[in-house]
């Protein structure tokens, strides 16, 4: 299946944190093929939010940072950007066996059913829920 920065993003964060030991070896599997290696990395310009423990001042950078103005080590924010534009060499063909593949199924029908689908979910329903139906 075709999926893009986004959705491997997405995909990563939907996948379960806890499950008998089977489902979580083939979701550790399935994390290592969504993940992106060094070269992805730079080619996409990856770029983590930094914040600043004293002044809250945010940065954009690929590795650790000092605030310029308190001279303190900034803390990751969570959040990542990347380029838009060099995004589409991040477009891979990830193989989905069964199990995983209906463990997405599942996890995105849960969602819908329960009203909690948001937008940032939608590009993998329709790849997922969609391609099943048709």
């Amino acid at each position: 299946m075709k999926l893009t920065v986004y959705e491997r993003i997405t995909l990563q964060n939907l996948l379960p944190k806890e499950s008998d030991y089977i489902t979580l070896k083939l979701v550790r599997k399935l994390r290592e093929a969504l993940s992106f290696s060094e070269k992805e990395i730079a080619e996409i310009e990856f770029k983590t939010h930094w914040r600043c423990p004293k002044c809250e001042k945010v940065e954009l950078a690929t590795d650790a940072i000092k605030c310029v103005e308190c001279d303190v080590y900034m803390t990751s924010g969570g959040q990542v950007s990347w380029d838009e534009d060099k995004a589409q060499k991040g477009i891979k063909d990830v193989h989905i066996g069964d199990k995983m593949l209906a463990l997405c199924e599942t996890t995105l029908k849960k969602l819908s059913d329960s009203n909690k689908l948001t937008e940032q979910h939608m590009s993998l329903y329709e790849k997922f829920i969609k391609a099943e139906d048709e």
